[in-house]
């Protein structure tokens, strides 16, 4: 039996430039929900984001009307992909989800079902929720209207939408099937060769893989099984850099998306700005830079500024300080996580079109980054990554679908790298559904990372900007249940817990 032939309308290419500012729009919208909130800005303020935002949106599509984007059929399968990708890290609470969500659901709980604005006051004083809370504005506001499972699958929803289109938009830097298909396969599986460095330097294997020398770069389904808020945020950093790169998407509209990513993750943002630093360079110095360019970030900065300020307030919490590490755990970890294909790259690939300056600038952020700790772990080092990883990951899709010396060295370097993944998604299958989360922030940040200050989360009321102050918040009774939720929660690092063989589903 002949297959049908797919239909025309899905084999027609998509405007990139609408994508784009779907992405664009999407962000700014968290903006404006994150002044509703704090609840305050006047009624008129509400009225001029929106319109800003729609400036913004008509100006990218005018600046980046040549983008050819993906097709419709291409933009589904790679929703479809991400969906997948999320469903089994979590999202919508029908597979196992790591332990960072026993927060993540208590954030998104608190916000669907206390009004608007409120803040904890278990602590003595009035705090409120400071925190990159971008990824539940608009799951918080479904929950508000159709009830926690609905917040759950709208979550759900949200990244797929998003992290789908940034794989279809990415799609459109390779010309045939053949190296789209590869690409995909080796953006998704990319890794670094954790699985050896865990036999080496630990005797064996584990449960989670990436903590081997006491640093971590993430594999990509890692940061979308953990962190999908600060892995979007990088992809986003990532993609509009090489589609600039690739002459597909204009400086201005680049530039535009990464303020609206600090919402999200400030970490991501980080992590882009060499990237960004580059592309402003370099167009300054071919004179390519029109007055969109500029005015284009100019714009989301502006629209941004409320969001910048609620990030930063009492930050000195939060801290920023040079760290030391011991040389050889440093050299290994590089190693292991980045020289194995960068080294490749830099020999054998004499004709990278993505340029040699790019692998300069990844390859020395990747190498310096882990000396940098801002808050009380290593976020920054494993947050901050992201773009540069992800960047480093299309160069290597790209070497290894043609015939040069670096693509056995690369292939092999990947065979290992994908047991990361595997591994990632073998504990997703093996554990129970996360269990509805019934307590606040506070409690479920107690009973998973006490040994944690809340200060990257909470800020004291009285220290906020008085522009992004509220006046009059509603204070959540301390009062807390016994338990947070019912059931198991399996945590990878304590490979000694008993898997649960699934008997602790709690009922939707």
């Amino acid at each position: 039996m002949i297959a049908p032939p797919p239909s025309p309308a899905l084999q027609r290419p998509l405007p990139g430039s609408w994508l784009i500012a779907l992405l664009a729009g999407w962000l700014a919208l968290d903006q404006l929900l994150l002044w509703r909130f704090l609840n305050v800005m006047p009624l008129w303020a509400y009225g001029l984001g929106a319109l800003l935002t729609g400036l913004l949106c008509v100006a990218i599509v005018r600046t980046a009307r040549d983008f050819a984007g993906p097709t419709a059929a291409t933009w589904l399968i790679c929703i479809g992909v991400a969906t997948i990708l999320l469903l089994l890290g979590g999202e919508g609470r029908f597979f196992y989800a790591n332990i960072d969500w026993q927060v993540r659901f208590a954030v998104l709980r608190d916000m669907s079902i206390n009004p608007w604005p409120f803040v904890y006051t278990a602590r003595g004083e009035a705090e409120l929720l400071r925190a990159p809370v971008g990824m539940f504005l608009i799951p918080a506001l479904v929950a508000k209207a159709l009830g926690g499972s609905a917040g759950d699958i709208a979550l759900l929803f949200q990244n797929s939408l998003m992290t789908g289109t940034l794989l279809a938009l990415g799609s459109t830097l390779f010309v045939t099937r053949r190296a789209k298909m590869i690409a995909l396969a080796v953006v998704v599986g990319f890794s670094g060769l954790d699985a050896l460095g865990r036999i080496l330097f630990r005797g064996g294997l584990s449960d989670h893989l990436e903590n081997w020398a006491y640093l971590q770069y993430s594999s990509t389904v890692t940061l979308a099984f953990w962190v999908p808020q600060h892995a979007i945020s990088g992809w986003i950093g990532a993609l509009g850099f090489l589609l600039w790169r690739a002459e597909k998407l204009p400086l201005g509209a680049y530039l535009a998306l990464l303020p609206l990513t600090a919402l999200w993750s400030p970490l991501g943002l980080m992590g882009a700005m060499p990237f960004a630093a580059l592309a402003g360079v370099r167009s300054l110095r071919a004179r390519a830079i029109s007055p969109a360019d500029i005015a284009l970030p100019a714009l989301t900065t502006l629209l941004c500024i409320p969001g910048l300020l609620y990030l930063g307030a009492a930050g000195d919490g939060v801290g920023a300080k040079l760290i030391s590490i011991v040389p050889l755990q440093w050299a290994f970890f590089e190693l292991l996580e980045v020289l194995v294909y960068v080294v490749p790259l830099a020999l054998f690939v004499r004709r990278s079109r993505f340029g040699i300056d790019i692998l300069a600038v990844l390859t020395l952020w990747l190498l310096a980054i882990p000396f940098l700790q801002i808050g009380s772990s290593t976020d920054f080092m494993m947050r901050g990554s992201i773009t540069a990883l992800t960047i480093l990951a299309v160069m290597v899709a790209d070497a290894v679908r043609t015939a040069s010396p670096a693509r056995p060295w690369l292939l092999l370097a990947l065979a290992i790298g994908i047991i990361t993944p595997l591994t990632e998604i073998r504990r997703a299958l093996a554990y129970p559904p996360a269990p509805e989360v019934r307590c606040s922030f506070v409690k479920a940040w107690e009973g998973s990372f006490w040994f944690q200050p809340k200060g990257t989360y909470l800020a004291p009321l009285d220290r906020m900007p008085l522009l992004v102050r509220p006046t009059v918040p509603y204070r959540l009774d301390p009062t807390e249940p016994d338990r947070c939720w019912d059931g198991a929660w399996h945590h990878p690092d304590k490979p000694d817990a008993p898997p649960s063989g699934r008997q602790d589903r709690v009922s939707r």
